[in-house]
């Protein structure tokens, strides 16, 4: 009996030591939920994990490191799919490089990246401009740019700010190979005897002086604090810098500006800026791409006379009227008021009524007839053929002649004559 009530006693304390554990096995764990990600106990985690008593699966064909407690039939395609997802994790964040990610969470002075990694990147909102701390929110997507893989706390960190740089250069970049794409920068120094630097949503480019115009630049000093529109050309890797060209984007607005100046009327005054001079004329840049020249011939007496002196610089500004559109490269200016060409031939078949006499004058003698003016710009010809009686020598230029004409065609100028 008194065996028995020990064995009951003895069964009583063993039953109930379990419970007590699993109390304070119940405690730890509510205690660890609690705590922050970086004080979070993996160990104490681990050690209450209930896959420590579970039976793994024999038929899965793992790497041996790893475990598969599931038990149905696809158990082997669930674990090739894990291995898949997690080959991702296992990559190695290399410091200076550029990943995509998403903010998981934040606080008032971090945000953490989820880029597809086994650990967060961190970012420390005081490092950020103001301008993209506020862009910061939880769920959205950036390009961060990893300072360092491990800090006093062994965390990663990154920054958005340089991730985005990156991006806005892998975008000039790729422009660079359409060439079709332009970009508003502000040229914010000159650089002696070599261009100018522009900066590019906060990239600093460079654009050679040869390319910051559309002709050369009178002043160099004159664009710097403008904001103007840039196409980027090409990408030096020694230096890390896009190169851009504004001459790129002016040509590009060529074909649409020379169209607008078609219908333009005759009489619109244009001014413009001279870009240099020679003896048979001045060229001018106007509507901020084109290039036209004013002869010597169409200059108005006053820059006629500056030409002559060679008092034309370039910057000077002058102004003009459109004579000519040739072609795109090739127009023609001037400063004379364009007077109108009456064409002497249009409907003169219809002003003579064939045959008529009238009376003309001699224009000039050939062996084979007399050229006769019937009026100003409109010649005919008396063939020999019709002068066999009379002695040609005795008729000169400028004697009167009455004359018949007999036919009129204006589409090729001729017209036929014979004597009375």
């Amino acid at each position: 009996m008194t065996t028995q009530k020990r064995t009951r006693l003895s069964a009583t304390v063993e039953l109930e030591a379990p419970v007590v554990e699993v109390v304070k096995k119940e405690t730890k764990r509510f205690e660890n939920a609690n705590q922050s990600l970086e004080e979070f106990d993996w160990d104490a985690h681990a050690a209450d994990c209930p896959s420590r008593m579970r039976r793994g699966n024999p038929f899965v064909k793992t790497n041996g490191a790893t475990k598969v407690f599931y038990q149905g039939s696809d158990a082997q395609k669930w674990f090739d799919l894990y291995e898949g997802v997690m080959a991702d994790f296992k990559a190695v964040i290399e410091p200076n490089e550029h990943y995509d990610g998403t903010i998981y969470s934040m606080s008032n002075d971090w945000a953490m990246l989820d880029v597809g990694h086994r650990e967060m990147v961190y970012i420390d909102l005081g490092r950020e401009p103001s301008s993209i701390r506020s862009l910061i929110t939880v769920g959205a997507k950036f390009t961060v740019r990893v300072l360092s893989t491990k800090n006093q706390k062994g965390f990663i960190l990154g920054s958005i700010s340089e991730g985005m740089r990156q991006t806005i250069i892998n975008d000039l970049k790729k422009s660079i190979e359409s060439g079709n794409t332009a970009y508003i920068g502000t040229v914010t120094s000159m650089i002696p005897g070599g261009g100018y630097m522009v900066n590019i949503q906060g990239i600093d480019c460079f654009m050679p002086g040869s390319l910051a115009g559309a002709n050369k630049l009178a002043d160099f000093e004159s664009i710097i604090g403008t904001e103007m529109y840039v196409v980027p050309v090409s990408y030096s890797y020694e230096k890390g810098t896009v190169v851009v060209s504004h001459r790129k984007y002016l040509q590009a607005m060529i074909p649409n500006e020379v169209e607008k100046l078609k219908s333009v009327a005759k009489d619109q005054v244009f001014t413009g800026e001279v870009t240099g001079s020679a003896k048979f004329g001045i060229f001018i840049e106007f509507n901020g791409c084109l290039t036209g020249m004013i002869h010597i011939n169409d200059l108005n007496d006053e820059w006629a006379a500056k030409l002559e002196a060679k008092e034309v610089n370039p910057g000077d500004a002058i102004e003009f009227n459109i004579k000519e559109i040739i072609s795109e490269k090739k127009i023609m200016l001037t400063q004379k008021e364009e007077v109108e060409v009456i064409n002497p031939w249009d409907g003169l078949a219809a002003k003579y009524n064939v045959p008529v006499s009238v009376q003309g004058t001699v224009k000039a003698t050939k062996d084979y007839g007399i050229f006769i003016t019937i009026e100003e710009g409109i010649v005919g010809l008396l063939h020999i053929s019709e002068l066999e009686d009379i002695d040609t020598s005795t008729i000169k230029k400028g004697d009167p002649i009455t004359v018949t004409v007999t036919r009129i065609d204006e589409a090729s100028r001729k017209v036929f004559l014979k004597l009375v």
